[in-house]
C-alpha cells in the first residue's frame, strides 16, 4: 500500500474529524502529472530542422518502462497502452518513498563490470 493511501487509512479509522475533512480537500488538489517516454538533448539549429514526419530518437528502447512523474517528481513506472483508442499507461510499479523519488538518472552495474552506467539524462 502506497504511504498515501496508508495515511489516507489512517485519518479514516483513527483520525479526528478535523483531520479527515483537512485530507479531504488535499485530496481535492489538482497536480500536473507527466509520462516521460524519454529525453533528448538537441541543438536549436537541429529543432529548426524540424518538420512533418521528423522522428525524433530518445535515450531509451521501446521496452523500457514509462516514467509518470507528478509535479516533476517521478512516482511510478509502467507500460505503454491504448484504452478505447486514447494512450494511457499501465502501471507496474511505485516509486517507494524511501528511495527519494525524483527526476534524477537511475544508476545501475551492468553485469560483469565494476564501473556504474549512468542511464536517463
Amino acid at each position: 500500500m502506497s504511504d498515501i493511501s496508508n495515511l489516507a487509512a489512517g485519518l479514516k479509522k483513527g483520525g479526528s474529524a478535523g483531520s479527515a475533512s483537512a485530507f479531504d480537500v488535499l485530496l481535492e488538489l489538482e497536480l500536473p502529472v507527466t509520462l516521460r517516454f524519454g529525453r533528448r538533448q538537441m541543438t536549436l539549429e537541429d529543432i529548426l530542422r524540424l518538420n512533418t514526419g521528423s522522428i525524433v530518437e530518445f535515450d531509451r528502447a521501446i521496452e523500457d518502462p514509462v516514467e509518470v512523474l507528478v509535479n516533476d517528481r517521478v512516482v511510478a513506472r509502467g507500460e505503454a497502452v491504448t484504452v478505447h483508442g486514447y494512450y494511457g499507461v499501465r502501471i507496474l510499479e511505485i516509486v517507494s518513498s524511501r528511495e527519494g523519488p525524483d527526476s534524477s538518472p537511475d544508476v545501475r552495474l551492468p553485469s560483469g563490470d565494476a564501473t556504474p552506467a549512468v542511464t536517463g539524462d
